[in-house]
């Protein structure tokens, strides 16, 4: 388990985001370079969460990333143990990929990280409970 805080996380992410718009014009022009100035910007996270990092570059993180860090800075916060978390994450996923086959029904709806995002940046805080724009400054809105 890392010895970063689920803000610290918070946090490689959002100066992600800041890197995909500092180096947006190069995406479409010359996307190998693009990844490479994307992953020398953001090395600890390519390094320590490879998965959340790839994720993030394809497009792929969603909401459940931010109930993950929640639950993490619960568990830091001694008000959840591990079990209890992993307990909560599982029956998440269980309803958002088993449920809908054994029921014959379509999937929920996923919400991208960017809409979840933009949904909540407002009215929703960082996983602290403190404004994640105040916290870092120049972060994805």
């Amino acid at each position: 388990m890392t010895t970063l805080s689920a803000i610290q996380i918070q946090a490689m992410v959002r100066d992600m985001d800041e890197s995909f718009r500092k180096y947006r014009n190069l995406k479409d022009s010359n996307p190998t370079l693009w990844a490479e100035k994307i992953k020398n910007d953001n090395k600890k996270l390519f390094d320590e969460f490879p998965t959340v990092f790839n994720m993030h570059m394809n497009g792929k993180l969603d909401h459940t990333f931010f109930e993950m860090l929640q639950l993490k800075r619960k568990m830091e916060k001694g008000e959840l143990t591990e079990d209890q978390a992993s307990v909560i994450i599982g029956q998440k996923l269980f309803n958002k990929y088993v449920d809908p086959i054994i029921k014959n029904q379509p999937a929920p709806p996923t919400l991208s990280y960017e809409a979840y995002y933009k949904q909540n940046a407002s009215t929703t805080n960082d996983v602290s409970g403190s404004n994640a724009a105040s916290q870092n400054s120049g972060s994805a809105k």
